[in-house]
């Protein structure tokens, strides 16, 4: 079935579907691909419940289904035991890859593995040595090091073909826990150098989830194709088993794919497909919270009526307590987590709903922090029923500090969905809401082994997330887990907002925007926006801002880094602007004001990368970031310890200029591009680019 809009098309090949390049339609050795669409491994139980092992068993190709778009391949077991689903779907260049297996037999049927499966990729490899036509992009990550992209050789990821014989040789990447982004994201690219053809997938998981890269070859026949499996996890190395009795059914997550003629056009197409199909709230307004580089949790009625005057005079839409406002001031850091009851004496003579009252008085946004999936064992929920929470072998799990709900139970809904409701009450319409531990690789569930347990869990996690924003449908929710350990598209369809990072060193900032805008939208992306940045082991309280300090930041160029770099997402105001200097004032209110202006177009501006992917360490080399919106570029350029002279490589430049800051930088049109002076080191520049 040919597409119109695709790079590719689905060859029927021996009744099943593949994928395969337009431009390699003419395939050397078809048995390469002579493998279902999916990975499925299960077993039986006998008589006595007990699991009952055997051989493998070969699937056959049953019939084809067609409703609308979507096609769906049935397959059947020889043993007649278990049915499979096979769906795909095309929309916008992007096909939607989804497997079911069910139970068809009489006895209760132990589900060991289920994948959705892709082959044939990079079909030109062929011909050639994969080892050297091809290459794999990774984004990689870790806390407050998020979003590092990296295009790496197959051979250094560990997968070759050793032999003439078939290889089993596969590569994984993915996360063993329900912080899905703590290591990668759940993402990959395969690139052909030679024609810059670039696969793209993306998968979008609930909770744990593996990602496989294999070889697809045939005995003694040279070349090799890639072959990309997507899901929870198996067995074999994850312990996932999951039983089904008679008639039910286990879905694999889905995952996108798309392929295209270089990196740009493919993430250009999954950003339109997740805009259009799966982004279900809308952008947050520019709020200000008082955590980075500010307060860190220290709340007070003068230090936050101080901050809320401040954000309102530089444009805010609103002010967020982060976290600390359901403890007293001279309590543990962990004291009332789960609770989420505002602290009595915190803000002096002032209640929390006089303080909810002041920043609604204003016409703003009244928002705080919460971490609605955990509570610690110095709150009143600790003592709450044992089954309230996910234990592991029969006892409580308690990791990093903190107990986690069990979001199978209905009581727990409950309780988190009244402890919501009365922060609404009192006038909240937004929640930052974090996620700073997991419980580890599995929990107790139901008919599942630990592993799978947790997915089931995720699951669960997920549905009460819509249910809360269904709820209260004008209440923005903001995705944090510790940063960004947490920040998958699947996750992000609950939320207005994902927090990108909890890094405090600002100008490694843009490098973590490049990499993030690859599965993320531009409107999803929260970034911190601050005066005055100082590392938070080198502070104590206040005394750092003294008058030689700001004056050594009187040019600006440090907050006008950070204004630039907001541009690419959402600014999260921070700081201490409060005490800020008028020229720093004045840039961050020149900046909000012109975000305004461009917010439409960041909500439907498409990524570039005209300098590729800066990396978090790469000081002494630029980053630079786009937006593009028919012939309009909305341009970032950061310098941050390399050449003063910066070169950014675009074609079809009709006109370019500063938008902001205005401190000194100089932008011209040049022979390819543009190029940007920026004096001062940790320094940016804003521009706009007119396109042919």
């Amino acid at each position: 079935m040919k597409h119109a809009k695709m790079e590719f098309i689905v060859s029927e090949w021996d009744n099943k579907p593949y994928l395969i390049d337009l431009e390699a339609r003419e395939i050397a050795h078809p048995e390469y691909f002579a493998e279902p669409p999916f990975l499925a491994e299960y077993s039986f139980t006998d008589e006595a419940g007990r699991e009952r092992h055997g051989e493998t068993r070969d699937f056959f190709f049953a019939e084809e289904r067609t409703c609308g778009e979507e096609r769906a391949s049935v397959f059947r077991s020889s043993d007649g035991g278990a049915e499979i689903l096979h769906s795909r779907r095309f929309e916008d260049g992007v096909c939607i890859w989804s497997t079911k297996i069910v139970n068809a037999g009489a006895k209760k049927l132990c589900v060991k593995k289920l994948f959705n499966r892709i082959g044939g990729v990079c079909t030109a490899a062929i011909k050639g040595d994969y080892r050297a036509d091809a290459e794999i992009g990774v984004v990689r990550g870790e806390w407050a090091s998020e979003g590092q992209f990296f295009w790496e050789s197959p051979q250094s990821l560990g997968l070759y073909r050793a032999t003439g014989h078939e290889t089993g040789n596969i590569v994984r990447f993915g996360s063993p826990t329900s912080q899905t982004t703590r290591k990668c994201a759940p993402l990959l690219f395969v690139r052909e150098k030679a024609k810059g053809t670039v696969w793209a997938f993306q998968h979008l998981p609930d909770g744990p989830y593996s990602m496989e890269l294999g070889l697809s070859d045939a005995e003694n026949i040279p070349g090799s194709c890639f072959n990309l499996s997507f899901g929870a996890g198996d067995n074999e190395l994850q312990g996932f088993r999951l039983y089904l009795s008679r008639g039910e059914s286990y879905s694999c997550c889905e995952t996108l794919l798309t392929c295209a003629p270089d990196l740009e056009t493919a993430v250009g197409r999954l950003t339109r497909f997740r805009r259009k199909r799966m982004r279900s709230r809308p952008a947050p307004p520019v709020m200000f919270n008082d955590y980075m580089n500010c307060l860190w949790c220290k709340l007070g009625e003068e230090e936050c009526l101080s901050l809320l005057a401040s954000a309102e005079s530089v444009g805010a839409e609103g002010y967020c307590f982060d976290d600390g406002w359901y403890r007293e001031r001279d309590a543990h850091g962990s004291t009332g987590l789960g609770d989420w009851i505002p602290a009595e004496r915190l803000f002096g003579g002032r209640s929390f709903a006089c303080m909810i009252e002041e920043i609604n008085s204003r016409g703003m946004v009244a928002g705080l922090w919460t971490e609605l999936e955990a509570c610690s064992d110095l709150s009143r929920a600790a003592s709450f029923p044992k089954e309230w929470f996910l234990t592991n072998e029969g006892e409580r799990i308690f990791r990093s500090g903190r107990y986690y709900f069990n979001f199978g139970v209905k009581e727990v809904r409950e309780y988190l969905l009244g402890r919501v409701r009365a922060l609404y009450d009192l006038g909240i319409r937004y929640i930052k809401n974090d996620y700073n531990g997991h419980p580890g690789c599995g929990c107790d569930w139901k008919n599942a082994s630990p592993y799978a347990g947790l997915e089931q869990h995720c699951r669960c996690v997920g549905e009460f997330y819509r249910t809360l924003g269904e709820t209260f449908p004008d209440l923005i929710l903001e995705n944090c887990s510790s940063g960004a350990m947490r920040a998958d598209a699947q996750t992000m369809r609950n939320f207005n907002s994902q927090s990108i990072s909890d890094c405090e060193e600002y100008e490694k900032l843009p490098s973590i925007v490049n990499g993030t805008l690859l599965s993320l939208l531009p409107e999803q992306l929260s970034i911190w926006v601050y005066p005055y940045p100082r590392i938070f082991w080198e502070m104590n309280g206040e005394s750092y801002l003294t008058a030689d300090y700001i004056a050594e930041r009187a040019n600006g160029a440090e907050t006008a880094f950070n204004l630039v770099t907001g541009f690419f997402g959402v600014p999260l105001l921070s700081g201490k602007i409060d005490r800020a200097d008028e020229t720093n004032l004045s840039l961050i209110r020149r900046g909000v004001a012109l975000y305004k202006e461009w917010r439409s177009f960041v909500q439907e501006g498409i990524p570039v990368f005209p300098l590729g992917f800066a990396k978090l360490l790469g000081e002494d080399c630029p980053a630079a970031q786009g937006l593009r919106r028919g012939n309009t570029l909305l341009l970032g350029v950061w310098r941050r310890k390399g050449e003063a002279e910066i070169f950014v490589p675009c074609k079809g430049v009709r006109a370019a200029e500063e938008l902001y800051p205005n401190l000194g930088a100089s932008v011209k049109r040049t022979e390819g591009g543009i190029s940007v002076l920026l004096p001062d080191e940790n320094s940016a520049v804003l521009c706009r680019v007119e396109l042919d």
